[in-house]
């Protein structure tokens, strides 16, 4: 009888070592029986779990929201620049400081336009003095010669109130003072194409968002975006994608793409250079392509690496 018992495990043992895979299916065949052992109510219920899990994510709609770090950079700037070299006689603007198109930002030395348009002043009235004596006598011709020299000192007033002018820096766009210490300027000279301002256009910011490359292929332009500033820790700024970068950057050893998100910036709070972190809503997938996608690429990767197709 022992003898009989002892060829049965031998064999049994022998059988167990020519399964294949057997140390892999042994656990699942346990949990099974374990499963089968319990209450037929309480199967049905983890069954209905189950499948309930399933539909959940293969037919759930959950929205995927893409994210990278975001820096602000402005949407306009203009470089205020003399049109002329000189010194820069009067400043009237400070850093920091709003101003509207068109405004005056300072005033280049120009004592001599000045003197040009006195003078051309000054002989355009006395041209119109002689004309009109000469009218006033009858002598015709002398009128006309008068006329002449009075249309030429005209031009001459307008051209020299023309370069007059381009002695103030004006600004071509509204905006906020970006120069530091630009007060300081006066007194400096400047060469022609020399920048003596910038302004920065504040009411709207631009935040760069850099994305990885495993999630470019979802930006799109028109995509609404939500952006987290470290110095607004609480507050959360809306904005809409307006350009995706046609070409990556190196970030450290991947590449990233950048998305430009417009944020309305009615209130200035919004600056130049503040850091924070981007979230990009890029559509509505199942909930399981949502949670699992980056585990499915890569191992759709590493398979496609393997065999290929």
């Amino acid at each position: 009888m022992i003898a009989a018992q002892a060829t049965v495990a031998l064999r049994n043992a022998q059988m167990y070592k020519e399964v294949p895979f057997i140390s892999v299916l042994e656990p699942m065949l346990e949990r099974k029986r374990k499963f089968m052992a319990m209450e037929k109510k309480r199967r049905a219920a983890i069954l209905i779990l189950a499948a309930a899990a399933v539909i959940f994510l293969a037919a759930f709609p959950w929205p995927l929201r893409v994210d990278g770090g975001g820096v602000v950079a402005p949407v306009r700037r203009a470089q205020v620049q003399p049109e002329f070299e000189g010194v820069v006689a009067k400043v009237f603007v400070h850093e920091g400081q709003s101003v509207t198109r068109g405004q005056v930002l300072a005033e280049m030395d120009a004592w001599d336009y000045r003197s040009a348009l006195a003078g051309s002043e000054a002989r355009y009235q006395t041209a119109l003095m002689q004309m009109n004596r000469s009218l006033a006598a009858n002598d015709g011709s002398e009128a006309g010669i008068q006329r002449v020299q009075a249309d030429y000192w005209k031009a001459e007033v307008e051209r020299a109130r023309e370069l007059l002018d381009k002695a103030q820096l004006r600004t071509p766009i509204d905006g906020v003072v970006s120069t530091p210490h630009v007060e300081n300027f006066a007194g400096r000279r400047l060469q022609y194409g020399d920048s003596f301002a910038e302004v920065v256009d504040a009411s709207s910011a631009v935040v760069d968002v850099a994305v990885d490359d495993i999630d470019a292929g979802y930006l799109r332009p028109g995509s609404k975006a939500v952006i987290k500033l470290n110095s607004y820790a609480m507050r959360t700024f809306h904005g809409q994608v307006v350009v995706v970068s046609p070409k990556g950057q190196l970030q450290g050893e991947s590449s990233v793409f950048f998305a430009r998100v417009l944020v309305p910036n009615n209130d200035g709070l919004i600056r130049t250079g503040m850091e924070g972190r981007g979230k990009i809503s890029v559509g509505w997938y199942p909930a399981g392509y949502v949670l699992f996608r980056r585990p499915v690429v890569w191992l759709y990767s590493r398979l496609w690496t393997w065999f290929g197709w």
